[in-house]
């Protein structure tokens, strides 16, 4: 343990590396405040990211959780560790990124708030009651969707004991993730992240379409097993069972283009009004050039993109106990690294 003499606050923990959940409980077991904050190595927070967060636990004793909005930093101007402007990547996938991440937090995560059923804190920022969470045991150590299930616990004991309780999303406190910018590095983060999926819905197997969690057990639980976990494989195989219908005369053309524009055409919807609320509302990227890329790109992103994202959770999902507890290696640039050169993060 390592304390700063110019800032007595700070205490440095140095533990031999037992995966980040190992890391989060050591931090929980040293930290001593009502309110504890986890936060990935490859973040930045906003200035007023902790006091807008921490924010919603004085104004309500019920709030157990607190969520904020991840943006992507690839491509931001950063200058002595803060965000001076949010500029597009030049990447093709961290752009898409950019959509995805727009689209995942105002139009999944508020609506998912709003009902007080919530499932997902982000791992790479999360403010949480500390007496909650040591209540619950703490982050578990045996899978690859810590953060998930961590949230997901809060609400089963809430649950359970009947108590009065909000896990909230908030779109003010912001935090700046850095974004995998090849193939293969974005492919083992959204393996790892569809695996983590499957390992809590297994773990907390008996929440699923039970009435006694209430629009949990009814509507949230059921939701991310049907859509979010299995349907990966529904995509995969219709497009996989599309020629052999097509062959064996069972297509009809007309309704299957039909309902493929309609597919097709609500993704882009959502994908506008995400880009929309970020560029337009909140003017997170004030070039005009930006801005019309990321609604250009709205476009593409159901056109080759999202397939292949739905062929490795796919593949994901027939991995789950393979590779359980596997994190794997994740190349990133780092933002003041030399040109050429890129940092590791380790397995766990």
């Amino acid at each position: 343990m390592y304390r700063s003499l110019l800032y007595p606050n700070l205490l440095v923990v140095d533990k031999e590396n037992g995966g980040k959940a190992d890391a989060l409980n050591a931090g929980l077991n040293f930290a001593r405040y009502p309110l504890f904050c986890a936060v990935d190595a490859d973040s930045l927070l906003d200035a007023q990211a902790l006091l807008r967060a921490s924010r919603l636990f004085l104004e309500d004793d019920r709030v157990l959780a607190v969520g904020g909005t991840i943006r992507p930093l690839n491509g931001a101007v950063v200058r002595g560790g803060v965000v001076r402007e949010m500029r597009l990547p030049r990447g093709f996938l961290e752009k898409m990124q950019v959509i995805e991440y727009a689209r995942a937090f105002f139009m999944g995560r508020a609506g998912w708030s709003a009902m007080n059923a919530l499932l997902i804190i982000s791992g790479a920022f999360g403010v949480f009651r500390r007496e909650e969470a040591l209540r619950v045991g703490g982050y578990r150590t045996d899978t690859v969707g810590e953060d998930m299930e961590l949230v997901v616990r809060l609400h089963r004991r809430a649950r359970e004991e009947g108590r009065a309780y909000r896990i909230l999303y908030t779109p003010d406190p912001i935090c700046y993730t850095e974004v995998p910018a090849d193939w293969a590095t974005l492919r083992k983060q959204r393996n790892r992240w569809h695996r983590g999926l499957w390992e809590v819905l297994g773990h907390h197997r008996a929440m699923l379409f039970n009435p006694r969690y209430g629009r949990l057990g009814l509507v949230a639980m059921p939701y991310f097993f049907l859509f979010e976990a299995l349907g990966p494989v529904v995509e995969v195989l219709g497009y996989a069972l599309l020629p052999v219908f097509w062959l064996l005369g069972l297509l009809n053309a007309q309704v299957a283009g039909l309902f493929l524009a309609l597919a097709v055409g609500y993704g882009v919807l959502l994908s506008h009004l995400a880009v929309g609320m970020e560029t337009l509302l909140l003017k997170r990227y004030p070039r005009l050039r930006d801005r019309l890329w990321l609604l250009f790109l709205g476009f593409l992103e159901a056109l080759g993109y999202r397939q292949l994202l739905a062929w490795e959770r796919f593949l994901a999902t027939f991995q789950v106990w393979r590779k359980r507890g596997v994190w794997g290696e994740m190349q990133r640039k780092g933002l003041e690294a030399p040109e050429g050169q890129s940092h590791q993060e380790p397995k766990a």
